[in-house]
């Protein structure tokens, strides 16, 4: 696990997006996992405004979780965040995207049918994920394997209580489908970004902890290939 500190979240943004412009020219195929939040949206609008939306011609997107029964169309899906912020922005072909449909009668089949494409293209080359204030990665809550692959999780309250600043009114959050920390383990570059002072303690914690299920971003430390990205503010407490 590498950590880089970057002066602000404008630079870190402006780095990741040149780390995921150049993933891709080097293998235009590429199969790239992307987190929503309001972390990446900074990366994502970097890339559209830097990238040659030729180069992304080829390369398959999948989102990294969404709520249960919340619609697409919600301004606080994963698919709504990365959609309105790189893909249509982008003119990415919708031939090239998949999210969970969370409002799915058979979550479990949109659990294998996510696992299957990832199978297919032999994992992600890429998963690009935030951090949450009690250390979940997509919506893998402490106590989540390692060992997973994509499920159905239940929510920690905080988390219910933190995903209500995606949403112009209150909405109800119980549980996440998401993509499991093995897919993570098995993607050929895991990226963690993380910004602000709210985070400082996060990032405290993985740095000063040994790989363990009830702090699931510590996965990053069994992974060759993983990389932390942090702002000043972030990294106040290192």
């Amino acid at each position: 696990m590498q950590i880089d500190k970057f002066e602000n979240a404008e630079k870190l943004a402006l780095h990741t997006a040149n780390y995921i412009i150049e993933l891709v020219k080097n293998k235009p195929n590429a199969t790239l996992i992307l987190t929503s939040g309001d972390t990446p949206v900074i990366t994502y609008r970097k890339i559209v405004e830097l990238a040659n939306p030729k180069d992304f011609a080829q390369v398959t997107i999948i989102g990294l979780d969404e709520w249960v029964g919340v619609p697409s169309a919600s301004e606080g899906s994963c698919r709504f965040i990365v959609e309105e912020n790189l893909l249509k922005p982008l003119g990415i072909n919708e031939s090239q995207f998949t999210f969970f449909d969370s409002m799915s009668n058979d979550l479990q089949n949109e659990c294998k049918r996510v696992d299957d494409l990832l199978f297919s293209k032999g994992g992600a080359d890429l998963m690009l994920v935030g951090v949450g204030v009690n250390g979940h990665i997509g919506l893998n809550e402490p106590g989540t394997s390692f060992d997973k692959y994509c499920h159905v999780s239940e929510l920690a309250e905080i988390t219910i209580s933190i995903g209500q600043k995606y949403f112009k009114q209150s909405t109800q959050l119980t549980q996440g489908i998401t993509i499991g920390l093995k897919h993570l383990l098995e993607a050929k570059s895991a990226v963690l970004i993380a910004t602000g002072e709210r985070k400082a303690e996060v990032l405290k914690t993985l740095v000063e902890s040994e790989p363990n299920v009830d702090f699931p971003a510590t996965v990053f430390k069994l992974h060759s290939n993983s990389y932390v990205w942090i702002d000043e503010s972030a990294a106040q407490l290192l």
